[in-house]
């Protein structure tokens, strides 16, 4: 059942990042909305979900408080987790032996939802 929730809140917060393209998309055209709706074959209601739903998301990032995670003296061994966060739902784990390309591309990731 852990494993069909996991999925389910990766799978919205898939949603989440096109929608959030979309909106940006549309805000940055300089179009009106129904002009950039029609245009891109989407209905303004659509539109303005998709909008709704990515600005509750930021609010609720806002809200989250972060917290200073002390840096183990020791090497932690691979394939064990070294660091865990979860925002709106949404749990990011890292593993020892993450190089830096994958903690930028994680970030940049929690970043756009």
């Amino acid at each position: 059942m852990e494993k069909a929730a996991s999925l389910q809140r990766a799978n919205q917060q898939q949603r989440l990042v096109e929608w959030s393209r979309r909106v940006e998309a549309c805000r940055s055209s300089g179009l009106p909305v129904g002009q950039w709706c029609r245009e891109n074959r989407i209905a303004v209601s659509t539109y303005f979900f998709w909008q709704r739903k990515v600005f509750q998301a930021l609010k609720e990032l806002q809200e989250v408080t972060f917290a200073e995670v002390p840096v183990m003296e020791r090497t932690q061994p691979s394939g064990h987790i070294v660091a865990a966060m979860e925002v709106s739902g949404v749990r990011i784990q890292v593993y020892g032996g993450a190089d830096e390309a994958t903690l930028q591309a994680i970030l940049q990731a929690a970043k756009s939802c």
